[in-house]
């Protein structure tokens, strides 16, 4: 998992030099990635000691910030892992597929309320998407490069479990 969080943040950087908080920013507002600041500033730390990234202060009016830079072994070292993680496979873990395997413990419509408020917060999470799945392939307006392709991922992804939810919760009030 680190090495895909130093992936990200090295493939941002390659895109252009950002300041910690820009680099925050871009990953909530547009990546499916779970990225706590303290962790990426962390990475960002580690990757400058390694020599991948450099950093210049710049002042703001009254604030320093830290403007970090992809360096020529941060752009070898982003080649290296890329080529690593796109060749490999990992099966992905789904945080609350484990209740599934348990929800004839409660009753069908506690479950199906339950597995309702799932649906909603999983809609939350695709509105905060922009482009539209069926077109995220072809689509790069809103993103540089291919990265909008892990956003396609991503946004179908949350419509497959939709889709299971919606019959589940079907199933549910049918019994």
């Amino acid at each position: 998992m680190t090495d895909e969080r130093k992936l990200l943040l090295l493939g941002l950087l390659r895109q252009t030099d950002m300041h910690g908080y820009q680099l925050n920013a871009h990953l909530g507002a547009t990546m499916p990635v779970t990225l706590k600041k303290s962790t990426a500033y962390n990475l960002l730390e580690v990757m400058e000691k390694d020599g991948w990234v450099s950093h210049r202060k710049e002042r703001t009016g009254r604030r320093v910030r830290k403007i970090y830079s992809l360096t020529r072994n941060g752009e070898a070292a982003f080649m290296e892992l890329l080529r690593r993680q796109l060749a490999a496979f990992t099966p992905a873990e789904h945080p609350g597929m484990v209740s599934l395997g348990f929800l004839d413990a409660l009753p069908a419509g506690e479950a199906g309320e339950r597995l309702k408020t799932r649906r909603a917060k999983i809609r939350e999470t695709m509105a905060c998407f922009q482009e539209d799945p069926g077109d995220s392939l072809n689509n790069s307006r809103h993103h540089h490069g291919s990265l909008h392709l892990a956003i396609g991922y991503w946004q179908r992804a949350l419509a497959l479990e939709l889709d299971f939810l919606h019959h589940l919760i079907q199933n549910l009030e049918d019994q």
